[in-house]
């Protein structure tokens, strides 16, 4: 279910007062934490009813003597527990992905081409760990993208990677992208012994590639590009 910005964080902080509850909450309660007016928690949290985050029950205070007034109360339902978990989730992967990002860009920007071997053994150790499936693939093609310049291939604009590179972006110019490189790569003994067993690479990356979203693709595309454009600048030893 859609939610605008306003409804979420109006759901985060009914979520964030459940927890501390641990017991549904009443609306004056969820109105006074974000100072609003009671009525307009109220119509808030029934709209999160209709759209299936909240949940409502009636009950009578246990401390009424005879018949008492009943009071409605609200809690998360499981389907906004998933959804902030989600969201939790995607924020993580996000912050690994841009951390990653700028150390390799960073090190390739910085660094001699002498420094790249460095960079290239610390992806393919870093590769078995467990990584979102952007920052996997992110290490893979830059890994490489590496093992090509270790094989002294040309970085020209009429190099196939680049023609790839330039086209349309799809998981299918991705999955073709990396064999590529990979096969460019292999060409050199000395990035055979280095790659030692290739396939768990294009496995791992093959795999995570399946799982991207579009946007994250996209990302993916202008990062390998990135990478690309500074290996083409950076002479061979």
């Amino acid at each position: 279910m859609d939610l605008n910005f306003r409804q979420k964080v109006f759901l985060s902080e009914l979520l964030d007062v459940y927890h501390e509850m641990r017991e549904p909450v009443h609306y004056s309660v969820v109105a006074k934490r974000m100072g609003l007016s009671d009525s307009t928690a109220y119509d808030m949290l029934r709209l999160l009813e209709q759209k299936g985050m909240v949940g409502s029950e009636y009950t009578i205070p246990k401390v009424a003597s005879g018949p008492g007034r009943s009071s409605i109360l609200f809690f998360p339902t499981a389907e906004a527990i998933d959804l902030f978990s989600h969201l939790a989730g995607e924020s993580r992967e996000q912050e690994e992905w841009e951390d990653i990002k700028a150390h390799i860009l960073l090190s390739l920007r910085e660094g001699k081409a002498s420094e790249h071997q460095a960079l290239l053994h610390e992806l393919l150790v870093r590769i078995p760990e467990a990584r979102s499936p952007l920052a996997r693939c992110g290490e893979i093609i830059a890994a490489l993208l590496l093992s090509l310049r270790e094989a002294k291939h040309t970085f020209g604009r009429r190099s196939p990677v680049s023609m790839l590179l330039e086209s349309s972006v799809s998981k299918l110019g991705m999955s073709i992208l990396a064999g590529l490189v990979l096969g460019l790569s292999l060409t050199d003994r000395k990035v055979q012994r280095l790659l030692g067993n290739s396939q768990k690479y294009t496995e791992k990356y093959e795999e995570s590639l399946h799982e991207l979203s579009p946007q994250s693709l996209v990302t993916l595309h202008r990062f390998s590009r990135d990478v690309w454009a500074i290996l083409r600048r950076v002479p061979h030893r």
